[in-house]
C-alpha cells in the first residue's frame, strides 16, 4: 500500500474516532417545554444523542417535533423517582429545566411546588448518583435574590419573594451538595425572564411575553398589573440555549453559579406597546390590581457569564419580539381575521 494512502486512511480513522469522542448523551428534564425544546433542537444540530424526560404536564405540543428530530422522549415524572431512575444510565450531562415554574402558581400551590421544584430536584440528583451521571446543568432562577434596587450579581443578598424562588434556592444547596459529597460537576445558571419560539401563550399563568402575543393576536386587551412600570431583563430563548451549551462545554464554568440574562432591562408597559406595534392588534392595555411577590425589577450583572463563558447576548429586545411573533404567524397562521374581544387572561410578569 502507497504510505500517502496509508496515512490518508489512519488519519481518516483517527478524525471519526475524535468526532465520537466529542459526542455526548445528554438528557434534558422538563425537555418537551419550551426552553428544552429549543436547547433539544441544537444539540442535535451538534451531533449528540438527547433524552427528555418530561411528564408533559403543561403540554404535549413540542412532542411530535422532538422525536422526529431523533429525541428519545421519555413521558416520566421527576416526582416519581423509580419511574426515572433507569433513564439516567449512560448519560454525561443534565440539563434540568423541569420545575414548576410560575411565581403566582406556587403561591397558589405551595405544597406542588415543594414536590416538582425541591423534591424532583434531589430525585434527579440521586438519579445522578446512582447511574454515576458526571455532570449537571442546573437552571436556576432570578427569583432567588433578595435586594433589587442594584445590578444583581451572584454574590447579591439572597431572600426569595415566594415558594418557586424557595425551591430553585433550596435546589441550588442541593446540587452544591451532590457536587461536595459526591463529586458530580455542575454550573448553576439563574435564568432571568426567558421567552421566545415555542412559548405557550394560552396556558394558564403563561409568560407575560407569549401571552401578550397571543392575546394580541386575537384582538383582546393586555392586562398590566400595578403601574407597568415594573422592569425585567428579556431574555431571548436561542441566547440562553447558547448559554446553556457554553456551560455544558466550558470546563472552568464547573462549580460556578452564572447569571444568564440581556443586560437591558425593559418595563411591562413597553412590552405591552412594542407588542402591539408589532402585531398591528387593536387591543388596549388595561391596568389591573398588582400581584403580590411581584418585584419592581431584576437587574441582572451578567459580567461573570462574560467572562468565565463568553458569553454576550446576540438577539436585542425588538428583534426577539419580532421572531418570536413570527415563529407564532408560521405555526398558527396569521391571524387576519381577528374577533375583539373584553376578555382577558391572568398573565405573570416573569
Amino acid at each position: 500500500m502507497d504510505i500517502f494512502v496509508f496515512f490518508v486512511i489512519i488519519r481518516k480513522i483517527y478524525n471519526v474516532a475524535l468526532l465520537k469522542a466529542s459526542m455526548a448523551t445528554y438528557l434534558v428534564t422538563g425537555g418537551a417545554g419550551f426552553i428544552g425544546t429549543n436547547l433539544c433542537t441544537e444539540l442535535v444540530a451538534q451531533g449528540h444523542t438527547v433524552r427528555v424526560i418530561d411528564n408533559l404536564s403543561v403540554s404535549a405540543v413540542n412532542l411530535a417535533y422532538l422525536e422526529s428530530i431523533g429525541v428519545r422522549v421519555i413521558v416520566a415524572d421527576i416526582v416519581n423517582f423509580e419511574e426515572m431512575k433507569p433513564h439516567f444510565a449512560g448519560v454525561d450531562v443534565v440539563f434540568h429545566l423541569a420545575a414548576m415554574n410560575r411565581a403566582q402558581r406556587s403561591i397558589e400551590q405551595p405544597i406542588a411546588a415543594h414536590h416538582v421544584n425541591i423534591t424532583g430536584t434531589l430525585h434527579v440528583l440521586e438519579a445522578m448518583r446512582m447511574q454515576h451521571v458526571p455532570k449537571i446543568i442546573f437552571a436556576s432562577s432570578s427569583s432567588v435574590y433578595a435586594e433589587r434596587s442594584g445590578l444583581l450579581t451572584e454574590e447579591s443578598p439572597l431572600a426569595p419573594p415566594h415558594p418557586y424562588g424557595v425551591g430553585k434556592l433550596a435546589g441550588e444547596q442541593y446540587v452544591r451538595v451532590y457536587g461536595d459529597l459526591h463529586g458530580i460537576q455542575y454550573v448553576i445558571l439563574r435564568f432571568f425572564s426567558v421567552y421566545g419560539p415555542r412559548q405557550l401563550g394560552a396556558i394558564e399563568k403563561a409568560g407575560v411575553v407569549a401571552k401578550y402575543l397571543y392575546l394580541a393576536r386575537e384582538n383582546k386587551p393586555l392586562p398590566v398589573y400595578g403601574s407597568g412600570l415594573q422592569l425585567r431583563n428579556f431574555t431571548y430563548v436561542g441566547d440562553v440555549v447558547r448559554g446553556c451549551l457554553l456551560a455544558a462545554q466550558t470546563p472552568r464554568a464547573n462549580g460556578q453559579i452564572i447569571n444568564l440574562a440581556n443586560p437591558n432591562e425593559v418595563s411591562v408597559l413597553e412590552l405591552a406597546t412594542v407588542v402591539r406595534e408589532v402585531t398591528k392588534t387593536t387591543s388596549t392595555i388595561v391596568h389591573e390590581p398588582e400581584l403580590a411577590g411581584d418585584p419592581p425589577r431584576n437587574p441582572a450583572d451578567v459580567s461573570k457569564a462574560k467572562q468565565i463563558l463568553g458569553y454576550e447576548p446576540q438577539v436585542g429586545f425588538r428583534e426577539g419580539i419580532q421572531q418570536t411573533l413570527q415563529w407564532y404567524d408560521e405555526m398558527h397562521g396569521n391571524s387576519s381575521a381577528r374577533t375583539p374581544s373584553s376578555q382577558h387572561l391572568h398573565v405573570q410578569h416573569r
